[in-house]
């Protein structure tokens, strides 16, 4: 695959789907901006890993819960390349547990990681590649979001709104020339987080 821009932003990407995402793209030839939240270590082994293959990589960290930390590892990223062509909006967890014992905190935290912050990449990603009228972001799914799962009221309300928001934002974005996916990995993560 060929690539018209240079650099993508993966969030999450220190470990799991996101350090794979990570290292895909760098070995397609753009430059991977790897995002971290608490997992330093991981998402320089994640760098390290693409440079030993010939790849570019940066490592960011801040909470893409944290609307102003995003904002300004956005401006970041530009400041150093010029531009964001690519986002992926992979960061999120889960918190699972049967609907009826599921408490408002542990249904709001998913939500906030999994479908604030991945608002918050579209919105600031679109204001930022219309200027260029080029850009794509992809934002990890989940057949979940679709389907529902017992024991995952929160996550399957985050992967639903994302999939629906994605609709949203390519109906908008279309018209500037950027692309909005929603992409869905083949395999399941069973823990806290996954890639954060």
């Amino acid at each position: 695959m060929k690539f018209t821009g240079n650099n993508v932003l993966v969030t999450g990407a220190s470990r799991g789907i996101g350090a794979e995402i990570a290292k895909g793209l760098a070995a397609m030839g753009l430059k991977v901006w790897v995002n971290f939240r608490s997992g330093e270590a991981e998402a320089n082994a994640v760098k390290a890993a693409i440079e030993e293959a010939g790849g570019k990589a940066e490592v960011i960290g801040f909470d893409v819960t944290d609307e102003d930390a995003f904002v300004a590892a956005i401006k970041s990223i530009i400041g150093a390349d010029g531009e964001l062509s690519y986002l992926v909006n992979n960061a999120g967890i889960t918190k699972d547990g049967l609907a009826m014992r599921m408490k408002s905190e542990q249904f709001m935290d998913v939500i906030e990681a999994n479908l604030k912050s991945t608002f918050i990449g579209c919105r600031e990603a679109f204001k930022v590649m219309r200027k260029k009228r080029f850009g794509s972001v992809v934002n990890i799914a989940s057949i979940v979001g679709e389907t529902g799962n017992a024991g995952q009221t929160n996550y399957a309300a985050s992967k639903g709104g994302t999939i629906a928001m994605t609709k949203s934002f390519a109906i908008e974005a279309g018209a500037s020339g950027i692309r909005y996916n929603s992409y869905y990995p083949r395999i399941y993560c069973n823990g806290d987080d996954f890639g954060t």
